[in-house]
């Protein structure tokens, strides 16, 4: 073993977290002691669980692991997908992926996700990183540290996520691998390819390995929603009907079906080059794409609590069934709208290690990251309209399902198609990090201390937006209030299909749609316009220059071109310094080995917030529609402001053998996570929505960072190398939660509701977490190549959420039990594994849709694996996720008001899998 292999190995046998450096030097060796037990070598899902289970068995701290099965051959499709195996973590789903996770009830935006050690940036408004972006076949091991240590990169409240690479000396010599598959989604029906490939090559005596990894995945996906955008409440809501008050209300009803093309493309590359027995130099590059082109056919049903005539509801004022009236105030909206995804991240990396002596290493290590979203302006949302004149539609909350609609005017009727609303929109974010650090490790081979680590790191984030849309409003509301006549051939008729399994009684299965660019053109032209010019049919005497204003803006403009809205310019740039120094010691107890890291880290941390001011200069409301308006604003003005804090964050980890295969387990730390950047800004969002009050939100820069007091226990008793038992149970006291708090004022005699970020809560957190692993071994054969997995995760908090009471309330979001179920099997040359993740109900938002609480409702989803080896090279594999076709569904306040249902159906994908 070579010297730095030695100090690789003493540093995961402490709990340290070694640098990218001594990690490649240690990998060789541990990638043999991970596939085999005694005398038997192991490979595939029973070498993937013994070496995560290693890492998890070896550590000082509280951490759990997924690995590969083998070159490109994560668990899952999906890094998050593998990651909610874990006990305590949860993931956020988009369009049927995983996108985000949650660990022990701490969101995205408290865990720190590391990309081999480094920080990555995300193309998110805030801090929180989208695992869908990291192709899995190219990742070797996903760690999450639960517990923390001073040389952890501070932020994860949550957890800190390390994801790893494949490094070119993990083996010697040349190797190649890759797959080729067909990815088939059910709600679509159509078949996308799939292709991945990894080849690595070192020289003979092992000191030079290059790497080239590379993925490009389609899939065309259909999904579909029912959604309601939440509830009107108290005086929002309707007033006075019946003798009733205070009536709740949804504020529209809309049925979407979202078909997306979706293109994922990857290419990872590592170095690894020892020029000498002293020197290691590791560099790393991942560039990754991911584009998503979307159309969504939508029939909208909008509410006017204004026009309702009589109405019923139950006990906590939900209305169960009410009846409009008859003059049109209800238009059948048909809408498409595109919202597209363009992002592209990117991370370079270079570490270099000197050792010395055969004690003591330097390790310097730099990396640049960036992330942006590209899709300002590549959105649309388009409504063109009928009014249902002459009918009195009736909505009915229909208790157990979804609400409906009833009498209204037929949805594919083009007798009189009216233009409404038009507008291109989008953001363009970009989020751009740069990386230092030094640290210098001395171990000790004799006596109780065992390793003393310094360190030093500084990192420079710029984050920047800007919306880019339509934002003139003698374009994007020129034709609102369904006024101008349309042509009955631009619309054709759209065929919905089930609508989430019919979970809307009566909904409509057929709408109307259209094609953006001939809407665009048509609304360009003087047969739009011209209907308000004199002797149109539109003309108005009290606004006569109507449709020259329109052409005026259509000539400044070239049409219906996207703009960058200057009151939505946001920058922040945040620099971070931190030191830390920690110690390992290693004795025994009455023959009991026991372990003990202490460290403390100094974090200084100096924000900028940029942005520009615009007052409100005149509200105007859209003739024809009531539930509109357009704000008008002044010049902007450039301003500026900053902000500085520090933080001293100790930590203790504690581990003892009490037996060979008995580990009991005690940390305590302080850790902290930063305010998101999208709090920080300082510009302000404003918007009008009759019939209620306007909002104002903005930012903060003056926000403190969450500050946590943890405590950690932990037992676990392993069987063998494969199979063990686990008990963790956590307590977290969190300081400085982000409270929006929100006051009444008035601009230009309209009235606002302005929203501003504080610090102002305090909340305790503790939970705990049950996992069970086992390999049948001493079954008779076949039955010995099966084995399971299983977790139950319990979180809690004293901040819980009363429905009942309508404003002022704190509560800690995304807290819900957990629990994993695996069976899998392997023996000779078949596999196969069947896994069932289920998350409880929890709060999503304390203020969402319409200010009012949202909750998700429970959720459980099936995915299924097999492979068979047709020779130790060549594998046929197939996958499927949400094999049970399960549904999500979430609800506003009270359960009695559904919020939105969406539908994802399942992807199953054939291939097959080679490695050389």
């Amino acid at each position: 073993m070579s010297a730095f292999a030695a100090q690789g190995a003493m540093a995961q046998e402490s709990g340290s977290a070694s640098s990218p450096a001594a990690e490649a030097g240690a990998a060789d060796a541990a990638q043999k002691d991970a596939t085999t037990l005694g005398a038997v070598v192991v490979s595939g899902t029973r070498a993937s669980i013994q070496k995560s289970q290693a890492l998890k068995q070896d550590a000082v701290g509280t951490v759990d692991a997924v690995s590969a099965e083998d070159v490109g051959k994560f668990p899952d499709q999906n890094v998050a997908d593998s990651l909610q195996r874990i006990a305590g973590v949860s993931v956020d789903r988009s369009g049927g992926e995983s996108r985000y996770i949650t660990v022990r009830g701490f969101g995205p935006e408290f865990n720190t996700v590391l990309l081999n050690g480094r920080t990555m940036a995300t193309e998110n408004s805030g801090r929180e990183f989208s695992f869908d972006v990291l192709p899995s076949e190219l990742i070797s091991t996903a760690e999450v540290f639960k517990t923390s240590q001073a040389n952890l990169s501070e932020g994860g409240i949550g957890a800190t996520v390390n994801i790893k690479t494949r490094r070119p000396l993990d083996d010697k010599g040349f190797h190649i691998a890759g797959s080729v598959s067909g990815v088939h989604d059910s709600m679509s029906g159509e078949d996308k390819p799939k292709i991945s490939g990894l080849i690595s090559n070192t020289n003979a005596d092992g000191t030079f390995g290059a790497l080239l990894g590379f993925v490009r995945y389609q899939r065309s996906h259909t999904s579909e929603v029912i959604d309601d955008e939440g509830w009107l409440t108290g005086s929002n809501g309707v007033n006075g009907v019946s003798g009733l008050n205070n009536i709740a209300v949804p504020r529209t009803l809309q049925y979407k079906v979202n078909e997306e093309d979706r293109t994922r493309t990857g290419i990872n590359a590592a170095i690894d080059w020892l020029p000498t027995e002293k020197v290691r130099v590791t560099a790393d590059a991942m560039y990754s794409k991911y584009e998503i082109d979307s159309r969504i056919n939508a029939f909208g049903l909008f509410m006017d609590p204004n026009d309702v005539q009589q109405i019923n509801a139950d006990g906590n004022g939900t209305a169960t069934s009410f009846v409009r009236d008859s003059t049109g105030g209800l238009a059948n909206d048909h809408i498409v709208s595109s919202n597209p995804r363009n992002s592209t991240n990117k991370q370079l990396g270079v570490d270099v290690a000197w050792q010395l002596s055969d004690q003591t290493t330097l390790d310097f290590d730099g990396s640049y990251s960036k992330a942006e979203e590209r899709s300002g302006g590549k959105g649309y949302f388009l409504v063109m309209g009928a009014r249902n004149v002459g009918v009195n539609p009736t909505w009915s909350l229909n208790p157990g399902a979804f609400p409906s609609y009833s009498n209204l005017l037929p949805a594919t009727d083009t007798s009189d198609l009216r233009g409404h609303f038009v507008d291109r929109e989008g953001d363009n974010r970009s989020d751009e990090l740069y990386e230092g650090k030094i640290s210098l490790t001395r171990n000790f081979f004799e006596g109780t201390l065992s390793q003393l680590q310094f360190g030093i790191s500084g990192s420079k984030r710029t984050k920047e937006s800007v919306s880019v849309r339509t934002s003139d409003s003698d374009l994007n509301c020129a034709y609102c209030g369904y006024a101008v006549k349309l042509p009955a051939e631009l619309a054709s008729v759209f065929n919905a299909g089930s609508l989430v399994n019919g979970a809307s009684p009566g909904a409509p299965t057929q709408w109307l749609t259209f094609d953006p660019q001939r809407y665009f053109d048509f609304l360009s032209s003087p047969a739009a316009y011209n209907q308000f010019a004199p002797g149109g049919a539109l003309y108005d005497p009290n606004d006569p220059d109507r449709a020259q204003r329109i052409a005026d803006a259509l000539k400044k403009y070239g049409g219906f071109t996207a703009q960058p809205v200057p009151q939505s310019q946001w920058l922040v740039e945040e620099k971070s310094y931190a030191a830390f120094a920690q110690a390992n010691f290693e004795n025994t107890f009455h023959d009991m080995p026991w372990t003990l890291n202490v460290g403390i880290r100094f974090v200084k941390t100096d924000a900028v917030s940029r942005a520009v001011s615009s007052q409100v200069e005149s509200i105007t409301g859209t003739p024809g529609d009531p539930t509109n308006a357009q704000v008008h604003f002044t010049p902007p003005i450039p301003i500026s402001r900053s902000a500085s804090y520090q933080d001293w964050l100790p930590s203790l980890n504690f581990r003892i053998n009490v037996r060979e295969n008995v580990v009991l387990r005690a940390s305590a730390s302080d850790t902290l996570t930063r305010p998101t950047l999208t709090s920080l800004r300082i510009s302000e969002d404003i918007s009008v929505r009759p019939p209620g009050p306007g909002s104002i939100n903005t930012g903060n820069i003056d926000l403190k960072p969450y500050k946590a007091r943890n405590y950690d226990l932990g037992a676990e008793w392993y069987f063998n190398d494969t199979s063990y038992l686990g008990l963790a149970g956590f307590y977290k006291k969190v300081e400085n939660f982000v409270t929006n708090v929100t006051r009444p004022t008035t601009i230009q005699g309209y009235p606002f509701m302005e929203t501003l970020p504080v610090n102002a809560n305090t909340a305790v957190v503790k939970g705990a977490e049950l996992s069970f692993q086992y390999t049948f071994d001493r079954l008779p054969a076949p039955f010995d190549g099966l084995g399971m997995q299983a977790n139950y995760t319990y979180v809690d908090s004293k901040q819980t959420f009363d429905p009942s009471i309508a404003t002022g309330q704190f509560a800690v979001v995304g807290l819900a039990n957990s629990g994993n179920l695996i069976v899998f099997y392997e023996k000779g040359p078949v596999g196969f594994r069947v896994a069932y993740n289920w998350r409880d109900e929890y709060l999503s938002a304390v203020r969402g849709s319409q200010g009012e609480p949202t909750t998700v409702k429970p959720y459980g989803q099936i995915d299924v694996s097999a492979n068979y080896k047709l020779n130790d090279n060549i594998s046929l594999f197939a996958e499927a996720t949400n094999l049970n076709d399960e549904t999500e569904e979430a609800y506003s306040r009270y359960e009695s008001r559904p919020q939105w249902t969406a539908a994802n159906g399942r992807a199953i994908s054939f291939g097959v899998r080679g490695s050389w």
